[in-house]
């Protein structure tokens, strides 16, 4: 699996939740503060996150970002930003959690990363972080999970985020299908409060 693409492994990965019974998965998700590659669903309502990484140096970057390197997962801190800069509808969402009083950012009660087995046998023992799953996918398309995630908390996926998440993924299929009969007419504008 020397050239797998990341599509490649997000359908093993989707494959491997499926036979798990999740009743969710879905790819590329805007619902935290950052884009997931694939989040899925439990029946209990447990929210899975799984990175996926074709490379050695895409899974490393990764460990930079602030979900990471600011505690956003293990801790649930809110994004430090710069308020000079930009910031994404879903950071702008976790702002406004932030301003209404709650006390930790929204994150998925389980994260982990799924790569090639030739990644994961080459990265130096302690490289990921401890609460992070890892799953690897073999040259037949088969799943191992290497080590299992911790869970970071309890709390439950509700309707109304389920609902908000769907719609976002409704708007990102329209938005793409104009695109492609249209060349990239203006996309379809996403309501800050979903």
């Amino acid at each position: 699996m020397n050239s797998v693409t990341a599509s490649e492994l997000a359908w093993h990965m989707h494959n491997h939740a499926v036979a798990l019974d999740h009743e969710w998965v879905t790819p590329n998700a805007l619902f935290y503060a950052w884009e997931s590659d694939l989040l899925t669903v439990t029946k209990n309502g447990l929210v899975c996150e799984v990175e996926i990484k074709c490379s050695r140096a895409d899974l490393l970057n990764d460990l930079k970002k602030p979900k990471h390197a600011q505690g956003m997962l293990m801790n649930g801190s809110f994004m430090a930003k710069d308020p000079a800069k930009n910031r994404t509808p879903n950071q702008s969402r976790e702002d406004l959690r932030r301003n209404s009083g709650m006390q930790v950012c929204r994150r998925p009660n389980y994260f982990s990363f799924a790569m090639p087995c030739v990644i994961y046998r080459k990265l130096p023992a302690g490289k990921l972080p401890q609460y992070a799953g890892v799953y690897t996918i073999d040259a037949e398309g088969r799943v191992f999970e290497e080590r299992a995630p911790i869970q970071l908390h309890t709390e439950r996926i509700g309707t109304s985020d389920l609902l908000g998440l769907a719609k976002r993924m409704h708007q990102r299929y329209w938005n793409e299908l104009r695109k492609e009969r249209h060349g990239g007419s203006r996309p379809i504008a996403l309501d800050p409060a979903v």
